[in-house]
């Protein structure tokens, strides 16, 4: 590990809870004030998914939703249950601790219950959670007293969930990561993945839910929850990082994909029955027209029990776009249900030239959603009925945006659907949907379509701002000819001149989609009238595996490239909607680096950057970075450990550059971020803040990691980006 950068010696002030900054001016109290209807507006609600219903002594359960949301009185979002019936309007809070017990939530999934203790307890949720932000995410058991026959004694280490009806036990007592948990169809068995063989290798495990034998004892004592390896290592010399997919129907097979990166991910099963146990199989299909090592597979098996062994799955082996198909194993034969471009001699059930994505299966149906050019579209293919192996479009009924969903079959209702709906006139809120399949329309094309009326859920809508812009897509050449595409908001739908902020996402395998927009967005645009563009530079996804791999490693600097293509088009096909003179950078993660990297080569033509938790040297970076994530991103950005690669790295990197900025350069970072260390941010601030015109400026934000949650920090940032872009953006 390179030593990493002091910052002792800098002088901080403390202008609000969390927050370190540096050179930081006073932020005007209108600005916060003004902040605070768009902040509440973000505020919206994300989807956990079902409940799952119990059946106790006294009769069935049903079960509700469970949501994630950030209260206006909280530091941090909170779970949230509401009833699968919109006619009840209650909106139940589940968890209530506070940012010293608990940060982020990355999962709450639902069981029908477990034995762990030696009883019964009923229903509830297995939690992912980390402590502050450095992600090293625990397994929780969440559970509610009133299900259960039994009521436990105080556990040690037991959360304070008061006033909160629920209870919370840790489950693992370490400071490794615990993620990727599903749960069988049957409920007997749980599936996650950690690093806690030797922090490096993230290993798939299995543990029984029903039947357990733990040996403990329904009493005060801490619970380890037991688990069975079922990866070992190949033994090939690489890093692996396991993802869990799906248990087939009959509890014989753990569905799994090796993640080697984010273009090559073959999928793997296990024998987890009694049979040929630890004995993995890699799914080879049959008639790929790619190089196997190209392609990336995920998927899902089929919850039918004559068909339990088919696995649904999506995968980029048969072209350039993620597509569905079926496999079924016994008989080693592929089905292809929306894989565009194939010779005619193979049937397709319906071509979809775009990424197919977030693929749900049930016994009567399957769902998923397609990537039109960052705008979502909804389908579902009966498995059952008149309409049987149909891909039918399910239109909504609203203006159009991102679609996340997640289906009630578990509990015996495959057609029911909630969505989480998010647009450019909301972020974030809940709908309900009841489809029929049976009868459906087509249009003159002859493709199949249903419309669904969705019912809304009152209590989970985020509130919408006064005023709305739309995003149109735009498309421009950069310099080697490729097509660049973007979405482009104009305060006034381009009647005049406005500067313009452009908004440069994350991944670099991650997409700027209609409901990408920063904290800041509508701010901009309605108080202060600066336009907003966000690019999808190569690299990004949603484009194809080709797009996506455009700067790997050698062509790292081709995306920075690409945004010096956005400017100039900005002067020359945008001139009289924009004002070229006044153009900022402004990104997180991937993009803090390509900000970065943009003020170094394109300072004359920039007023100004915001990075937040960017990448400034890439071989520190990689060397910083955590353990577990490190071999996947030596893929994408090249093996520092290689003098060669470490020479090029070195030389694009914008820290060795940074003497070049001629610009002010406002950085943000987490201090407990592992994936990108606080130190990165500190050597860019302390060489550019002595560069002629740099007045560089940092703000170091205290229990975060990569990405802001807690409210004060979200507030202060917030606040802080607005008055330095109005200051250095405006004048």
């Amino acid at each position: 590990m390179t030593a990493l950068v002091d910052y002792g010696d800098l002088e901080f002030t403390r202008p609000a809870d969390k927050i370190k900054a540096v050179n930081v001016p006073d932020v005007p109290q209108e600005i916060s004030t003004g902040m605070k209807a768009y902040e509440d507006a973000a505020r919206n609600f994300n989807l956990y998914g079902f409940e799952r219903t119990v059946r106790t002594v006294k009769g069935e359960i049903p079960g509700g939703i469970f949501l994630s949301h950030r209260p206006e009185d909280a530091q941090v979002s909170q779970v949230y249950r509401i009833s699968a019936d919109p006619a009840n309007t209650a909106l139940e809070r589940l968890t209530h601790f506070n940012i010293g017990t608990g940060r982020i939530i990355a999962t709450f999934k639902s069981i029908a219950g477990e034995d762990w203790r030696g009883v019964y307890r009923l229903g509830g949720a297995i939690m992912s959670m980390d402590f502050n932000g450095n992600e090293h995410f625990q397994l929780w058991r969440y559970w509610e007293d009133a299900l259960c026959e039994q009521v436990l004694p105080k556990i040690d280490g037991e959360l304070d969930n008061a006033p909160g009806k629920g209870r919370i036990e840790r489950l693992t007592h370490d400071d490794y990561r615990y993620g990727s948990i599903i749960i069988s169809p049957s409920n007997k068995l749980m599936a996650f993945v950690s690093n806690k063989e030797n922090n490096t290798d993230t290993l798939a495990y299995v543990t029984r839910l029903i039947g357990s034998s733990t040996g403990a004892t329904s009493d005060s004592t801490p619970l380890c929850i037991p688990s069975k390896l079922v990866t070992p290592p190949l033994r090939d010399g690489k890093t692996e990082r396991w993802v869990t997919r799906s248990f087939s129907v009959d509890d014989k097979y753990l569905l799994l994909t090796r993640a080697y990166g984010n273009v090559y991910q073959p999928t793997f099963v296990v024998d987890i029955s009694g049979s040929e146990p630890g004995k993995l199989e890699r799914i080879i299909l049959p008639g790929a027209t790619e190089r196997e090592e190209a392609t990336t597979m995920h998927g899902s098996f089929s919850l039918d029990p004559a068909n339990a062994h088919v696995i649904y799955i999506i995968t980029n082996a048969y072209g350039d776009f993620d597509a569905v198909v079926s496999y079924d194993m016994d008989q080693r034969t592929v089905t292809h249900i929306t894989t565009p471009n194939l010779d005619a001699s193979v049937p397709v059930l319906k071509p979809v030239s775009w990424e197919v994505e977030h693929l749900g299966v049930t016994d009567a149906c399957i769902y998923f959603t397609a990537n039109v050019e960052g705008w979502s579209t909804l389908y579902a293919m009966p498995l059952r009925g008149p309409n049987k192996n149909a891909v039918i479009e399910v239109k909504l009924g609203w203006e159009g945006g991102w679609i996340a969903y997640s289906h009630n079959g578990q509990n015996g209702r495959p057609y029911e659907l909630v969505l989480r709906l998010a647009s450019y006139r909301s972020r974030g809120f809940v709908r309900k949907a009841t489809l029929d399949l049976q009868t459906i329309m087509h249009t003159p094309d002859g493709n199949a379509y249903i419309d669904v009326e969705l019912t809304p859920y009152v209590q989970a809508a985020a509130p919408e701002i006064a005023k709305a812009v739309a995003p149109k897509l735009i498309k421009f050449r950069s310099f080697d000819g490729l097509e660049v595409p973007a979405l482009y908001y104009h305060p006034n739908k381009g009647n005049s001149k406005a500067p313009v902020v452009i908004g440069i996402h994350g991944g670099p395998e991650s997409q700027a989609t209609v409901q990408y927009r920063t904290a800041t967005h509508d701010y901009l645009l309605n108080e202060l009238g600066i336009a907003v563009i966000y690019p999808n530079v190569r690299g990004s996804s949603g484009y194809g595996r080709k797009y996506m791999s455009l700067d790997d490693v050698w062509k790292r600097e081709d995306a920075v490239k690409d945004i010096n293509a956005l400017i100039e088009y900005i002067g020359s096909g945008l001139s009289g909607e924009l004002d070229p003179s006044r153009i900022a950078v402004m990104g997180g993660s991937y993009g803090g680096y390509m900000v970065f990297a943009t003020l170094t080569h394109y300072s004359s033509k920039l007023k100004c950057g915001v990075a937040n938790f960017g990448i400034g040297n890439w071989a520190t970076f990689l060397e910083n970075t955590a353990p577990v994530r490190r071999a996947n991103r030596r893929l994408e950005y090249g093996d520092e450990s290689d003098p060669v690669v470490r020479a090029f790295l070195e030389r694009i990197s914008p820290l060795n550059n940074a003497d070049k900025i001629r610009v002010p350069l406002f950085i943000t970072h987490g201090e407990s971020d592992t994936r990108v260390t606080v130190h990165e941010a500190v050597a860019m601030y302390k060489i550019a803040r002595d560069t002629p015109g740099g007045q560089a400026q940092l703000v170091i934000c205290e229990g975060e990691g990569h990405g802001y949650r807690q409210k004060s920090v979200i507030e202060y940032v917030n606040a802080a980006t607005i008055d330095y872009l109005k200051r250095f953006l405006l004048s």
